[in-house]
């Protein structure tokens, strides 16, 4: 009688690209054998060629004050509908403090940061999310800590997170492609180019950026031109509150308020169907595009002021000891009438640690 151990690798690899990654961290402790199996490069070229594909979160965990950092994955529990985070184990994890990530088809892009509490880092490392892999990438011109980073047609656009910028060196682009950088000179005011922190986000082919301590919004067409923003547009997209980008709708969550912002009557609405699901103001909290649902992670430390979550502000005299770290799944749909509704489809301690950690990053890639 033959088992399922017994058959060949590509009969292996067909069966398990068609089952869920969520539960790939279960299977992998089934055999040394499967464990290799999972981490292949083949297993991933399969389920793209059976159009099994699907979008996984990946979390970073952050404890202030000892710059140590932490990634998971968001994944199945055995014999539940509920989900986990499970630890990935990289002997290469970057360790830069208040980098910025962005993600590019298969792979995770740590971008500057710092190695101390004083230096800055022009070092970009990337992780294979196929292989939970970090390796070096080419440097940055300029070396950056708390840069803003947005993807716009398969390049990083970096802006921000370095002293004494102007309108020449304050953003740089990175072609994923030809692995090269170069900077993106701006015709912009100096006095908007030499801000320290910036927020951004690709939509509909442009770049927005708002430089943080201001109500400016700008935006960078495809021909590299700077144009104003909308002004109702800054009014929503307040300094640090988190937001994503789902199926070119812009997302905001603010005082426990979930709100979308519509381009064409540049207004911002609120997300119908949750008035009474987040009524108070959490912190730490962070949005993703989870195959298009939008996902919200956020810790239990309940510091700092209300308002938008400062995390770099929180030490671990101000955080708990014991931290829970939740999930939610917020379902969209687009109605007659120019509105979107949200249900909640999941909602989980995803994660409970002894460590004050903080939820400082989620990213969401498809595999």
């Amino acid at each position: 009688m033959t088992t399922f151990a017994m058959l060949p690798n590509d009969m292996v690899l067909n069966c398990l690209a068609r089952i869920s990654r969520l539960y790939y961290p279960t299977i992998s402790i089934v055999s040394k054998r499967f464990r290799s199996l999972l981490a292949s490069i083949e297993l991933y070229q399969t389920r793209d060629l059976l159009c099994r594909t699907e979008t996984c979160l990946y979390v970073c965990l952050e404890l202030p004050t000892y710059y140590r950092r932490h990634w998971f994955t968001l994944c199945g529990r055995s014999n539940s509908s509920k989900k986990v985070l499970v630890p990935i184990t990289s002997p290469n994890s970057p360790s830069m403090y208040q980098s910025d990530f962005a993600r590019v088809g298969s792979k995770i892009y740590a971008i500057g940061g710092n190695v101390d509490s004083d230096n800055a880092s022009p070092r970009v490392m990337v992780m294979d999310c196929r292989s939970h892999t970090w390796s070096d990438a080419p440097s940055m011109l300029v070396a950056r800590e708390t840069p803003s980073v947005c993807v716009l047609d398969g390049k990083i656009y970096v802006m921000g997170g370095c002293k004494n910028l102007d309108a020449t060196n304050w953003m740089e682009v990175f072609d994923t492609k030809t692995q090269t950088w170069e900077f993106v000179p701006s015709s912009l005011d100096e006095k908007f180019c030499s801000r320290f922190r910036y927020q951004s986000f690709a939509h509909d082919g442009n770049v927005y950026m708002n430089p943080i301590g201001t109500s400016d919004v700008y935006k960078m067409t495809n021909k590299g031109r700077w144009r104003a923003g909308d002004l109702a547009l800054a009014q929503g997209w307040i300094c640090l509150s988190p937001y994503c980008v789902i199926e070119n709708v812009l997302y905001s969550y603010l005082y426990g308020r979930i709100r979308w912002y519509d381009f064409q009557k540049k207004c911002w609405k609120e997300l119908e169907g949750l008035e009474n699901l987040f009524s108070f103001p959490r912190k730490a909290t962070k949005l993703a595009d989870y195959g298009g649902k939008l996902a919200l992670l956020w810790d239990d430390n309940a510091c700092g002021q209300s308002g938008p979550p400062y995390i770099d502000a929180r030490t671990l005299d101000e955080c708990q000891p014991n931290t829970n770290i939740f999930c939610a799944e917020i379902a969209l749909e687009k109605r007659q009438g120019g509105t979107i509704w949200g249900t909640l489809e999941c909602f989980d301690v995803v994660s409970t640690t002894n460590e004050p950690y903080i939820v400082g990053h989620v990213v969401a890639a498809t595999l």
